[in-house]
């Protein structure tokens, strides 16, 4: 066993990667080797995530507290971004191996590699006995290895990333403080990351045993001067990069139309794309970044808030909640310099109305300054009944993957609202040329086509209030949408 501390590693990454120091990653690592979990508030920018490429060191050169590493993403595309990081940088940093797990990737069957990144409902069903590797196997009743996954977790260090994302929505933060109970229970390190938190989520926190660090050591030399507009596409600036950010994929996709009708070549991302084209246009938003692309203006949904690494000179955006705003803003000016936020009408759909109102007056008298979190009250409505199930499907030896199978099934979905189904263009069953579809989404196309897992496309009607177990049981992958076009994404 190496006698090298977290902070050795630490310098040895920095001395590596030409990094310089940040204290609140020093702070955060002394405190786990301490034996305390983590709450690591700090702004975009800082360099969270060399975090990760430490830890995933200590857990290849050895340490006393975890042998893995386990980064918990909410969103498949960041995912991808942060595995592909970690891979080209793996050997030079001395990490053994690096892997990836979601619902449709599965590159880190059952944790089994030295650094794992994984999306949050991967996670939670990895935790609570339902092998994402044998999904489909639990789903129809059959046994499983859920002890392997759950055997790598709780020899871990975990990192729950772009945490604030994770309590936008009750089940998600049901789920996740489920598994945050669960791990400290067992003694696992765990470690939470965000750049933005409102007050009640980090005392509650606090109250579990984490112990809080802020970062303040980081400064950009960075001015921001906020405007208000009214129309989005007028307010683009000749000559400048421009990101445009709407809180809907319609607001993005008739912005987008407008602005290559009046001469602009701008770039579209939502959600609505599949893998292939999505990898292709956050590379070229991040060409567009570093000044080496044809594109004049981003056109993106709120994909664009989290794990994205760019920089713009000028942000339009839609009127939003102030953890979304400071998001956004994140992305201008990133590496200091001048930049430029402007604010146009809200459309009245995502958000609730009220919190973006208050944001507005409050940005209108501050600017873009973190403070404006102090206009957040929400406090989103947890599922108890959820949180209970899951922390005794857990504790309880004799619960097995049939029973979080049936919790699922009575559930639909253990961390959304609104579980994802894949949508192919007709007579393609690839998956990377799926896209995502919400339950209600997918529910508009049936009756209809769907994709089995063997054989042709096949007419379905659902009957089920839970449509994903329902498509599961009878061996469908996905729902057949109306098209796509590599422009603008899919069509349903």
């Amino acid at each position: 066993m190496s006698t090298s501390s977290l902070l050795d590693y630490y310098w040895e990454v920095n001395k590596e990667l030409k990094y310089s120091p940040r204290q609140g990653i020093e702070d955060t690592l002394a405190l786990l080797e301490n034996g305390s979990d983590v709450v690591f508030t700090a702004p975009t920018g800082y360099g969270k995530t060399t975090l990760t490429k430490v830890l995933g060191v200590a857990s290849s050169k050895g340490n006393q507290l975890f042998d893995r590493v386990i980064h918990v993403l909410p969103f498949r595309g960041i995912v991808q971004d942060l595995y592909s990081k970690l891979r080209d940088e793996k050997n030079k940093l001395g990490i053994k191996s690096v892997g990836a797990q979601d619902m449709d990737y599965h590159d880190a069957p059952y944790y089994l590699k030295k650094v794992n990144v994984t999306t949050l409902d991967s996670f939670i069903l990895n935790l609570f006995k339902v092998p994402v590797d044998e999904f489909k196997r639990v789903i129809k009743g059959n046994g499983s290895h859920f002890e392997v996954p759950r055997g790598m977790i709780y020899s871990s260090v975990v990192i729950f990333d772009e945490f604030h994302l994770f309590a936008e929505e009750g089940r998600a933060l049901s789920s996740t403080l489920s598994a945050i109970r669960a791990l400290k229970n067992a003694m696992v390190p765990v470690v939470i990351m965000t750049a933005t938190l409102t007050t009640q989520m980090k005392d509650e926190l606090l109250a579990m045993g984490f112990k809080h660090v802020h970062a303040t050591d980081f400064h950009v030399d960075r001015r921001l001067r906020t405007e208000f507009v009214s129309d989005p596409v007028e307010a683009v600036e000749k000559g400048k990069k421009n990101l445009m950010v709407f809180n809907t994929r319609e607001g993005a996709i008739k912005a987008y139309v407008e602005l290559k009708r009046r001469g602009h070549r701008p770039l579209l991302i939502h959600s609505k794309f599949n893998t292939q084209d999505r990898k292709k246009k956050v590379e070229e938003l991040q060409k567009m970044s570093a000044d080496k692309s044809e594109y004049d203006v981003a056109v993106t949904t709120q994909v664009v808030e989290a794990g994205i690494d760019v920089s713009f000179d000028v942000l339009i955006t839609e009127a939003c909640p102030a953890d979304s705003l400071l998001q956004r803003a994140g992305r201008v000016a990133r590496y200091g310099g001048d930049g430029v936020v402007k604010i146009f009408p809200f459309s009245g759909k995502v958000y609730d109305k009220e919190e973006v109102e208050r944001t507005m007056r409050e940005a209108e008298r501050r600017g873009i300054d973190p403070a404006i979190l102090s206009v957040l009250k929400r406090g989103v409505e947890r599922d108890m009944a959820l949180e209970k199930s899951l922390e005794i499907i857990d504790s309880n030896v004799m619960f097995s993957a049939r029973t979080a199978s049936d919790l699922m099934m009575e559930m639909c979905s253990l961390t959304r609202e609104v579980s994802l189904i894949p949508g192919f263009p007709p007579r393609t069953r690839d998956a990377q040329q799926a896209i995502p579809l919400t339950e209600y989404e997918a529910r508009r196309l049936l009756p209809g086509k769907v994709v089995p897992y063997e054989g042709d496309e096949e007419d379905f009607q659902p009957h089920s209030q839970c449509l994903p177990v329902e498509l599961l049981k009878n061996g469908i992958e996905g729902v057949v949408i109306k098209g796509y076009d590599p422009e603008v994404g899919g069509i349903i």
